[in-house]
């Protein structure tokens, strides 16, 4: 049982030294993403968001590791806001007020890389931080307020291209905050 254990470890260490391979090795990432974020607001904060744009920037220090920062932002649903004047002559005004709702966040991400190759890289991450939030004032909440932000991507892919490979097309699937699909491009230098 050892034996086997030992040779499955070993060779589990060899097909992940191989994944990280000829590979072209750029420290620094710039990224925009886009994506869905009404499944996870609408768990979370029974809230209604319809996207999510965000820009990152990556360093990475060895092939398949990287660390870095996201800023979110989250546009959604318009709030209409209703009220009534009385005056004293017993007249009154109605006042209507509408505005888009809004998010933004900013966390610091760390990825690892499952396989990294000239054409193409495979990756999860954990990404924390804090966010904020716009609104009308109701009974339920005051606004803006500050909510903690947290998404974990499950699988990332990014398609490289171009002469040297640095600019790069791909899409996620995670939870959280930026919800369970984004697309994004980018390039590395």
């Amino acid at each position: 049982m050892k034996r086997i254990v030992f040779t499955a470890i070993t060779m589990l260490s060899t097909s992940v030294l191989y994944a990280q391979k000829d590979t072209s090795f750029y420290r620094h990432e710039v990224r925009a993403s886009f994506g869905e974020a009404i499944s996870c607001m609408i768990w979370l904060q029974n809230e209604a968001y319809y996207a999510n744009f965000s820009v990152a920037y990556f360093y990475r220090s060895v092939k398949w590791f990287w660390v870095g920062g996201n800023f979110v932002n989250y546009f959604g649903e318009k709030l209409y806001y209703n009220w009534r004047e009385y005056y004293s002559d017993g007249s009154f005004k109605d006042f209507s007020e509408s505005k888009i709702k809004y998010a933004a966040a900013i966390a610091p991400e760390i990825r690892f890389s499952f396989l990294n190759k000239r054409a193409i890289i495979l990756y999860g991450a954990l990404s924390a931080g804090i966010g904020w939030e716009n609104g009308y004032d109701n009974k339920q909440q005051k606004y803006p307020r500050v909510f903690p932000y947290f998404h974990l991507t499950y699988f990332g892919l990014s398609a490289n291209f171009g002469k040297k490979n640095n600019i790069f097309l791909g899409g996620e699937v995670g939870i959280g905050f930026k919800g369970i699909f984004s697309m994004h491009g980018g390039y590395r230098f």
